[in-house]
């Protein structure tokens, strides 16, 4: 027994047979977080001497992850508009913008520390950084 396969490609659009067009691109909040293991990236903790590395060591490591916006205010916190395209893209860059902060305080001295853990984003935190450091270097 043969069967047939069904084929769309000459259907003449009817309202039977209908789709339409997909109006809503993936959104990019559905992209996964990336979780960033930086102690096997950066050779050692930031100090004023450091900074020059750290800072290059840090750019290269946020690049190739693709993550250098965040830091670079490039790609700032979308706004919320009350719909749910806007709220998820909103909590998705919260999340990730965490996951970063988290990495650039788990790399500085107990210290300099309580300096930066002010800053509410890494973007704040890398110009608070840069503001401290990069007059001295």
């Amino acid at each position: 027994m043969v069967s047939k396969l069904h084929s769309t490609e000459n259907l003449i659009p009817n309202p039977d047979n209908f789709l339409p067009p997909i109006t809503n691109p993936q959104s990019t909040a559905e992209a996964p977080l990336i979780a960033l293991n930086i102690t096997t990236q950066i050779n050692e903790k930031l100090t004023p001497s450091t900074f020059p590395q750290w800072r290059a060591q840090f750019e290269a490591f946020l690049i190739g992850y693709n993550l250098i916006d965040y830091v670079t205010d490039d790609k700032p916190c979308p706004l919320q508009d009350n719909s749910f395209v806007s709220s998820l893209q909103k909590s998705h860059w919260v999340r990730q913008d965490k996951l970063i902060l988290s990495v650039i305080l788990a790399s500085t001295t107990p210290n300099k520390t309580s300096f930066i853990s002010a800053a509410t984003t890494s973007q704040a935190t890398w110009c608070k950084l840069n503001t401290m450091y990069a007059s001295k270097s």
